[in-house]
This record gives C-alpha cells, sequence and structure tokens, in this order.
C-alpha cells in the first residue's frame, strides 16, 4: 500500500497563486462553478458577519477591553478574519471574471456567457 502524495502547498500570501487551464468546451462551466461558489461565499460571510461581533459578557472594563479586542481581531481591523475571507472571496469571483474573459477570446458573445450562467444557476 502505498501513501497518497501531499496535496500542494497552498498559494503564497500575495503570490501569484494556483493556474487553471480551460478549452472552449470548459471555459463556461468554470466559469459558472467559479462565480457561484463566490456568491455562495458571499452569502455565507454576509450571514456570519453579525455572529463575530462579540459583545462584552460583563459590563466591566476587562470584559469590555477584551470584547473590543476579539472584534476587531474578527471582524474590525482591516485585516480582520473576516476581511481576508472577503478579500479571498473577492479574487475568486476575480477569477470568474477572467474565465469570462477567456471566453470572449474563444469566441463566445456576452449573451451566450450571461446565458450560460443563468440556465445553470436554474439546474
Amino acid at each position: 500500500m502505498t501513501t497518497p502524495a501531499p496535496p500542494p502547498p497552498p498559494p503564497v500570501p500575495g503570490g501569484e497563486g494556483q493556474k487553471i487551464s480551460v478549452t472552449k468546451d470548459t471555459v463556461l462551466e468554470a466559469r459558472k462553478i467559479v462565480l457561484q461558489a463566490a456568491e455562495d461565499a458571499q452569502a455565507k460571510l454576509r450571514n456570519l458577519r453579525p455572529s463575530l461581533a462579540i459583545q462584552s459578557p460583563a459590563k466591566d472594563q476587562i470584559s469590555d477591553t477584551a470584547a473590543a479586542v476579539w472584534r476587531a481581531f474578527l471582524v474590525g481591523n482591516p485585516d480582520s478574519h473576516f476581511n481576508r475571507l472577503n478579500q479571498y472571496v473577492t479574487n475568486v469571483y476575480n477569477l470568474g471574471l477572467q474565465l469570462e474573459e477567456a471566453a470572449k477570446q474563444y469566441g463566445f458573445t456576452d449573451e451566450e456567457i450571461e446565458a450560460s450562467f443563468k440556465r445553470n444557476a436554474q439546474e
């Protein structure tokens, strides 16, 4: 029995990330999958955000300070967990836009590209 190969390492922050290849036959489906994933993740983040705004469990200075620090760490700071996840979702959405440009280079019209997303989203 052989041990499976480990997965590739995650992309380096600020690096070029993973590469995907598409063909004329797969570009519209890839675009649909990527954009649907971005929309789903964005909706989940929107719903999650209020629960990340930690409130002070007591009305004393230590609890208030601790809650404020955690709230900033989770949602308030520019580099908070929520904002980093949101940036990741934006990057996924941008990949969908790149796939749209690839579809145009393959000769698909704007109408065909838009219709493929709507048609497949209903399935």
